[in-house]
Formats: structure tokens, C-alpha cells, sequence
């Protein structure tokens, strides 16, 4: 993270903890702009997860939210976007307990379109990378879309996930050294 996201962070994070604040005395006001803050980021980590579901993400991300609502006189203090990761990320592992499916990671990384024939290649190459991607372990998975996808730091992530940060920094070298064992045997 450079120096200059290090001292935006710093710059916003009190005025995060007076939403908090404030929400947590029954502010809805102010807990609907802490989820105007993070309503796009998890329900892009809820999307990745639950592969291309709109209306299942929508559903889950619903469900976040109210229970972070519910349960913000519980948030005591550290990094609230990870106590928010946190609850999805439990949200989504519930869902696949009711639901019995499998992750899957189906969904579009990018919906710009540059060209045809750029546009072309780049979903050649995201699929590549999405089936390469669902060959990971589930922590592996969990970790690249965090890091890579969302720009978690490693620190949330081991928060968020409820691992060491060391297992955290372990997990994405692993991950990141088998998706290049991946990817480069199909070249071949």
C-alpha cells in the first residue's frame, strides 16, 4: 500500500468511527453511509463467491448487511470493513451448507468493453484464469479474490478469515504459485 492510501486511510478512519458511532446509538442515517461505503465491495466478493447469482447475491448481501445492523453493538473496535468481511464471508459459507453447492467462480471480472476483438481475448484469458482459479483450495480461492480482486490487505484478510497473517501471506504464495503451474502447463 503506498504512503498515500496509508494516509487517506488514516484521514477517513475517524470519520468512520463517528458513523460507527453514531449508527451503533440507532443512527440509520449513519449506518446507511457506512453501507453506501461498503455495499459495492461485498457484494463483488459475494458475486465472485456464489458465481454470477445476481438476484442469490443480492439476497446474501441483504442478509449482511441487516445482521451487521443487528449486530453492530457487538463491533468493539479494529478494522470494520474486515468485521463486515467477516459476516459475508460466514453468509456465503452459509449458504452453500443450505444449499449444497460448490463455489464457483463463473462470473465476470470485467464488464468494459474496449473492442470486439480485445474484448474477445480478454474473456479468453479471464476464463483461463477463472478455471485455473477453481483448481485452488477454498482458502486459496478466498485469499487470491480478496487480495487480487477486492485489494484486502493481508492483515484484513487474516482477520476476515480468522488465520494468522503469516497463513495468510503463506496461502497466497501457494495459491499464486499454482496458478502459474496452471496457467503455464495449458501454454504448453
Amino acid at each position: 500500500m503506498s504512503a498515500l492510501k496509508r494516509f487517506q486511510k488514516f484521514l477517513v478512519a475517524p470519520a468512520e468511527w463517528i458513523l460507527i458511532h453514531e449508527a451503533k446509538l440507532g443512527d440509520k442515517e449513519a449506518f446507511g453511509r457506512l453501507y453506501k461505503i461498503y455495499v459495492d465491495k461485498i457484494y463483488r466478493f459475494v458475486f465472485f463467491r456464489v458465481g454470477r447469482k445476481r438476484e442469490i447475491t443480492e439476497d446474501i448481501v441483504s442478509d449482511i448487511f441487516l445482521k451487521a445492523w443487528e449486530k453492530l453493538d457487538t463491533f468493539k473496535k479494529g478494522n470494520f470493513q474486515a468485521w463486515v468481511y467477516m459476516i459475508a464471508r460466514n453468509k456465503v459459507i452459509d449458504h452453500y451448507r443450505q444449499n449444497r453447492e460448490h463455489v464457483s467462480l463463473n462470473e465476470e471480472i470485467t464488464e468494459e468493453k474496449i473492442n470486439l476483438e480485445d474484448d474477445v481475448l480478454n474473456k479468453l484469458e479471464v476464463e483461463r484464469i477463472k478455471d485455473a482459479i477453481k483448481n485452488l483450495t477454498e482458502d486459496q480461492q478466498e485469499v487470491i479474490i480478496l487480495k487480487f480482486i477486492e485489494d484486502v490487505s493481508n492483515s484484513e484478510i487474516a482477520n476476515i478469515m480468522g488465520k494468522r497473517e503469516d497463513a495468510v501471506r503463506a496461502l497466497s504464495s501457494r495459491g499464486i504459485k499454482e496458478l502459474r503451474k496452471l496457467l503455464n502447463s495449458e501454454r504448453m
